[in-house]
């Protein structure tokens, strides 16, 4: 897949300057359009009334395109902005921003604070339609892609993060696929598909291991391989449902990743 246009969501805090890093950067690398979006709530409860934007929010859309502009510097870009913040708007709306682009760059949930509605990053996740980048607000940003975990099973959403996350891993030094469940199929009467033999057939340099859990979960067992082998970004399915999902009980999965993440994300559903 070409990536021809990347957004990347800001509120104007310095907590996210590790995400804007990283969407300029991959911009950078796709010859791609950067779109900044910017989305956050209203705290005048009479600008929310007469749905309108407040001074104060108006002024923090200014000061988060600044932000944006500056480190797009030499890019092309676009800049959109959400201007009624109640939380049905700001869901609604970068919810609906996030299907005309082919990757949408956000912040861990915790960047956010009270800017934002606590199922933002949720949300987009699972109604954008989009690949979602989940940059961690900790530690210094570097370019993605270079050493990459994978998890998966065999199931739609993982195939689509494996998928997806295909153009920001051209190149790779190293790919690890981890799994719980094993790669090849135990009922010999089926086809005996093979993800790592689908991979290499990309032309990429992959490996794959079963997850060993040892009194560990499965995200924190998938944390600690990507701990242990530098890794810069892990690709996993975020499974649909009333609330987001990658294994055991629903929702607990993925945002113990959210939680807990040091490096980007790439979620797909």
């Amino acid at each position: 897949m070409t990536v021809k246009d990347i957004l990347v969501h800001i509120t104007g805090d310095a907590a996210e300057k590790n995400t804007l890093a990283i969407a300029v950067d991959l911009a950078k690398r796709h010859d791609a359009r950067l779109i900044g979006l910017f989305a956050r709530k209203e705290i005048d409860p009479s600008a929310m009334v007469a749905h309108q934007p407040s001074e104060g929010l108006l002024a923090a859309a200014g000061e988060a395109r600044r932000m944006f502009e500056a480190a797009a510097t030499g890019l092309r870009t676009k800049w959109w902005q959400v201007i009624h913040g109640t939380d049905a708007d700001i869901l609604g709306e970068v919810v609906f921003c996030s299907h005309y682009v082919d990757l949408v760059v956000l912040s861990q949930p915790k960047a956010y604070g009270k800017r934002l509605p606590s199922a933002f990053v949720d949300k987009v996740i699972l109604g954008g339609g989009r690949p979602v980048l989940v940059v961690p607000t900790e530690g210094t940003p570097t370019p993605v892609g270079r050493r990459v975990v994978i998890g998966w099973r065999s199931g739609k959403e993982a195939a689509r993060a494996l998928h997806d996350c295909l153009p920001y891993v051209a190149g790779a030094e190293e790919i690890l696929v981890s799994t719980v469940r094993g790669f090849m199929p135990k009922d010999e009467t089926t086809p005996q598909v093979d993800i790592i033999d689908h991979l290499k057939a990309h032309g990429l340099a992959v490996t794959g291991e079963r997850v060993l859990t040892e009194g560990l979960g499965v995200m924190d067992s998938l944390l600690s391989r990507c701990y242990d082998m530098d890794a810069d970004l892990l690709a996993i399915g975020a499974h649909v449902g009333k609330a987001l999902s990658f294994g055991g009980k629903t929702g607990a999965g993925t945002r113990h990743i959210l939680e807990h993440m040091r490096i980007p994300v790439l979620f797909s559903c």
